[in-house]
């Protein structure tokens, strides 16, 4: 049997065996062949036959179809840490979601899934996210497709499949995100509420501290209670400020600020493990300009913290975390994310996400006439439509004055009357 020729051998009624010659094996020598059972008639051998011939043409290997869903997954992986395109976290995560979706899929070989099994599995994981007890929605088996399409394109590289079934699949629709963007009155009234909430827990911290000192137990600590809520007041102040992430205000260090050019560099990014990462692209890494007023609250606040970590043996340098806890270490988000919902309801603000200040930012940037490219850098998009897409509202104002233009433009001016005078014999 010649190398790409086949043979059908009929092992029983209705039962063939096809085999395609691989050729001779470099290393023992000694001959390969692809063999596939098919159950039907020998047309259906034939076609078998010819469909192995084409899969050997396309560069297919020939142990492709014994590569299974679940046995790919480490090696996916793999070549994701490979590449460093993508985080720890973001690779355990997905990982553990692709076991997820093989054990609904019943772990087949990866040339078996095709668009119409994956049009049926996206909802069969929403039922069993809501028999979980977890939520749901569109967005989510977007993602869970976005992910799977990446996946079985790996697949398609390594030539495990000739194509990429997720490419003829009908992919769930995203929700629309509720992106709400505050106003400037509204601006100014969460503003106000931040500097009234900082004036109190620093007055608050600095009594406290002076009762220690009185009492002589300050060098018997070894955490500083009241420094944490500082610290998320001024989390917000940088939230409006600079339109940053959260994780990127919370990740901030002394050698990020530059107190003589008014200048944050944003270089890392807090994680929900606690631990600073790296952003998400290059245009992550970015200069974010900040207002005078800001700069002012962050060289008292650095003054003040240098003396109080001081009581704990502790010397502020250049990676001392701007935000730090109540032990001079990172924040932790989760309590952050505690401290915010109470300070928002307080403030007059319920349901405002922090992410939000970042929209607001966008918007009202956008809405004075600051070009897109500007804003853009500012918030580290990579690219700029991006930040018109998610990020830039609607600004009523705008809009009125948008209709007075264009009232004003095609009115047109009536024209001038003519008298006639009627002069009667």
């Amino acid at each position: 049997m010649a190398k790409g020729d086949g043979t059908i051998i009929e092992k029983a009624r209705g039962v063939y065996e096809v085999q395609v010659s691989l050729g001779r094996d470099p290393i023992t020598g000694r001959y390969r062949r692809k063999s596939r059972t098919v159950h039907g008639t020998k047309a259906d051998a034939r076609k078998a036959r010819d469909q192995i011939r084409r899969e050997l043409e396309d560069g297919l290997r020939p142990d492709g179809d014994k590569m299974t869903f679940m046995d790919f997954v480490p090696l996916y992986s793999e070549a994701r840490r490979a590449a460093g395109r993508a985080s720890e976290a973001r690779i355990v995560q997905d990982e553990k979601r692709l076991r997820f979706v093989g054990g609904i899929l019943g772990d087949p070989p990866l040339c078996k899934v095709d668009a119409q099994a994956l049009e049926a599995l996206y909802p069969e994981i929403r039922r069993r996210r809501l028999s979980q007890g977890i939520s749901c929605g569109n967005t989510t088996l977007h993602a869970y497709h976005v992910m799977l399409k990446a996946f079985f394109q790996k697949a398609a590289d390594y030539d495990f499949i000739a194509r990429n079934p997720c490419n003829r699949a009908e992919a769930p629709r995203p929700n629309r995100p509720e992106r709400r963007a505050l106003s400037v009155d509204e601006v100014r009234r969460l503003s106000a509420f931040a500097d009234e909430e900082e004036k109190r827990v620093l007055g608050e911290l600095v009594a406290k501290e002076r009762r220690q000192a009185e009492w002589g137990v300050a060098e018997e600590r070894d955490s500083l209670l009241g420094m944490r809520e500082v610290c998320h007041v001024l989390a917000v102040r940088l939230g409006i400020a600079t339109g940053m992430r959260q994780g990127e205000v919370l990740a901030l260090t002394w050698g990020a600020v530059d107190f003589r050019n008014g200048v944050l560099t944003v270089v890392q990014s807090l994680g929900n493990d606690g631990r600073p990462k790296e952003p998400k692209t290059a245009a992550g890494k970015r200069a974010v300009a900040v207002d005078a007023v800001t700069m002012a609250h962050l060289k008292a606040w650095k003054a003040l913290q240098t003396e109080l970590l001081d009581t704990l043996c502790i010397d502020v340098d250049e990676a001392t975390p701007v935000l730090c806890s109540a032990t001079g270490g990172w924040l932790g988000k989760a309590n952050f994310g505690h401290w915010w919902r109470r300070f928002r309801e307080r403030a007059g603000f319920p349901g405002l996400r922090f992410h939000e200040l970042r929209h607001t930012q966008a918007t009202q940037l956008l809405a004075q006439g600051v070009d897109v490219k500007t804003v853009q850098a500012r918030l580290g998009h990579s690219d700029a439509s991006l930040t018109l897409n998610w990020y830039a509202h609607a600004v009523p104002e705008n809009d009125r004055a948008a209709a007075d233009l264009v009232g004003q433009m095609f009115r047109e001016e009536p024209a001038p009357c003519r008298i006639v005078e009627l002069k009667t014999a």
